[in-house]
Order: structure tokens, then C-alpha cells, then sequence
């Protein structure tokens, strides 16, 4: 698959250029976006980008694999699904959406970034943006867990992540974590609302888009790292 113009055959030589004819389309940084924390169904993504029509997930999949973002492989060991997954330079496109994000809420006074919904993916992207790993201290560890889902896409299964905080790293990612201090089940947007733009996580517990079991202090000390970085770009 080739670019049908590029802005190299217009003249332009320069790299960022490049990398727009690659990924500066409307979907393409999204589709990396939910491909972040591993490999998705082509069904499931095209359920979390509201408004994407088949044929052009499909496009964009092929040109992008084509590009080397993204590979195509297998989930499951018995019936096999296919799937698509990030390479590594693949990857490496979540410093361009943590750039993006920051870039966007710095100029939020003018232009609002929109508060309307965010998949558990985005939402979890976000909160590695908002506290990168070399600016993380904290004196008491935390081990922290979600299972969060889309309440816009119902059919979408959970995503869990975990979050493993200690005085040296701050490491969010896929996955269980078992002894968790504290864990959370619910919407992702609700979550969003509560850790990224200072809802009440009380009123989203008792709207039942939100639950959590273990420890509430240790819960409180997350989300007050996040008011804080939200804090200091808004």
C-alpha cells in the first residue's frame, strides 16, 4: 500500500513532514492509542473509535502495517483470532501522544479539551502522561488495579491494568496484579472524570459507574497525584 501523494513528492524533505503522511490522518495516532497495552481485535477497535467505518479501520490497519507500526497476529492458543498489535517503533508513538495531550490542556483555556467519554486505553495513556516515571517519588508504596470497560460499548470486554508505585518507579501497564492494595472496576470515562478532572469519586460510586475494594487511603494518594499534575498544566 502507497501514499497516493506524500508531501516529500510535493517537495517537503522534512522528517515531521514524513511522519504526518505516516500517522496525521483522523484515526491513525487512535487506532496506536488502543493498541498501547496489546494486541486488539479488529471488531474491538472498531467498537472504541466511535465513528470509524469498517473500510477505513481496514485502510488504515493495512497502510499501517505496511508502514511497520503495526503487525498483524493471533490471541488465543486453541481457536485462533486475529488480531493487531503495536511494533516496537510502533510504540514509540506514545511519546507523541503524551506530547499531544500536554500540548492540548496547555491551551485548554481557550480551547477545552472535551470531557464527553474516553476508553480504558485513553484514559490509562493519559495517566502515564500525566505522571511520567522519572518524576514519580512517593515514601509508601502503592499496587493499585483496574478492570475498566466502555459503558458506550457494552460488547467491548473489561481491560485491566495495574499500577506498581514505589520510591524509584512508576509502572502502569496491562495486566493483574495480584495483592493489590486496592482495586477498581467500573467505566473508563468515569474513572477519567474522577482521577483526570477532579470528579467525586463518592458520587461515582453511589451513580454505580464506579467500585472499589481494598485500601481507600492508598486509592485517595493516586488521585491526588493526578489533581496535582492536572493542576500544574491547566
Amino acid at each position: 500500500m502507497t501514499l497516493n501523494l506524500s508531501y516529500g513528492d510535493l517537495g517537503d524533505a522534512c522528517a515531521a513532514a514524513h511522519a504526518l503522511d505516516l500517522v496525521g490522518d483522523r484515526w491513525s495516532l487512535l487506532i496506536v492509542r488502543e493498541l498501547m497495552f496489546g494486541p486488539r481485535r479488529a471488531p474491538d477497535l472498531r467498537s472504541s473509535l466511535v465513528g470509524i467505518e469498517p473500510e477505513e479501520l481496514n485502510d488504515r490497519l493495512q497502510f499501517l502495517e505496511h508502514a511497520g507500526v503495526v503487525v498483524e497476529t493471533e490471541l488465543g492458543y486453541i481457536t485462533k483470532t486475529t488480531a493487531y498489535a503495536l511494533t516496537d517503533w510502533g510504540r514509540d508513538l506514545e511519546k507523541i501522544l503524551s506530547a499531544l495531550s500536554l500540548w492540548a490542556l496547555e491551551g485548554s483555556a481557550r480551547y477545552p479539551v472535551p470531557s464527553t467519554g474516553m476508553t480504558p486505553s485513553g484514559v490509562m495513556v493519559a495517566m502515564r502522561t500525566m505522571v511520567p516515571p522519572q518524576s514519580v517519588t512517593t515514601q509508601r508504596p502503592i499496587r493499585a488495579s483496574w478492570k475498566l470497560s466502555d459503558a458506550r460499548c457494552p460488547e467491548v470486554e473489561q481491560q485491566q491494568f495495574r499500577l506498581d508505585w514505589n520510591e524509584y518507579v512508576f509502572d502502569l501497564d496491562v495486566g493483574d496484579l495480584p495483592g493489590a492494595d486496592v482495586r477498581v472496576t467500573g467505566d473508563s470515562t468515569a474513572w477519567a472524570g474522577v482521577a483526570l478532572l477532579g470528579h467525586s469519586l463518592d458520587e461515582a460510586v453511589v451513580q454505580g459507574a464506579l467500585e472499589f475494594e481494598g485500601d481507600r487511603a492508598a486509592l485517595d494518594r493516586v488521585l491526588l497525584v493526578f489533581s496535582d499534575a492536572m493542576a500544574a498544566v491547566g
